[in-house]
């Protein structure tokens, strides 16, 4: 029975942050148990559970017996996720390229490559197209502790692609193309110093216009009063 709620949660979450990321659901939208369970014909335990995954992974936010609310993409969410995509994006790149230097398929990423071309795929938001072709790099890896922390940042990265359309554009994918050739190859260095570019060069180009359309910072935290015991009185 368990494994039944944690997979119906699971797939509550997938639709949620769905509508999230594609802005279906805007930005400090409430998120009632009772009106998600009766719109999904579920009850409200994976309802309940699907919100908890979505908060872990930085999506809504709830305060004590208050529905969950979602998250005000800030400024400081953009920046601290460049920083992290700075961090891991050009790691998982060079272990890509040495995999692929050993001998591992790289069908799937040049696939990707295809799919991900502003023109190739109509049906296909550019945002998910590119956060698929990020997702196979990471797999190309093969690092289970990496792809652990990146499935944390692929969420809010396409949330991130969503809100910076100025970015899908034919030069996007010249530069996914060129990353993709160098790890095909097996050129771990290439591979890194390509994909930090790739970041370096998104940050630069996007944080101006979310800076113009973005909050700085999130609401501040409200934190409970405690009540002073004074003894002695």
């Amino acid at each position: 029975m368990d494994d039944d709620i944690d997979a119906a949660g699971r797939r509550i979450a997938h639709v949620l942050r769905e509508r999230i990321i594609t802005g279906e659901i805007d930005m400090g939208a409430k998120l009632g148990e009772r009106d998600i369970a009766e719109e999904l014909g579920v009850s409200r335990v994976p309802v309940r559970e699907a919100l908890h995954v979505l908060e872990a992974e930085g999506f809504v936010s709830s305060a004590h017996r208050r529905a969950a609310v979602v998250h005000r993409f800030t400024v400081d969410d953009a920046r601290e996720l460049f920083d992290m995509r700075m961090q891991l994006e050009p790691f998982a790149a060079a272990l890509a390229a040495g995999r692929a230097a050993e001998g591992a398929d790289t069908t799937a990423l040049r696939a990707a490559l295809e799919v991900a071309h502003v023109d190739a795929v109509a049906e296909a938001s550019a945002s998910s197209r590119n956060s698929d072709l990020h997702d196979e790099i990471f797999a190309l890896a093969g690092h289970a502790l990496l792809s652990r922390m990146s499935g944390l940042l692929t969420g809010r990265t396409r949330w991130l692609f969503r809100l910076t359309p100025e970015r899908d554009t034919v030069g996007r994918w010249d530069e996914h193309a060129e990353m993709v050739e160098a790890i095909v190859g097996g050129h771990v260095m290439l591979a890194q110093t390509l994909a930090a570019a790739h970041v370096e060069r998104a940050r630069v180009e996007s944080m101006p216009g979310l800076i113009e359309r973005l909050p700085v910072a999130g609401p501040p935290v409200r934190r409970r009063r405690t009540r002073r015991v004074v003894s002695g009185v």
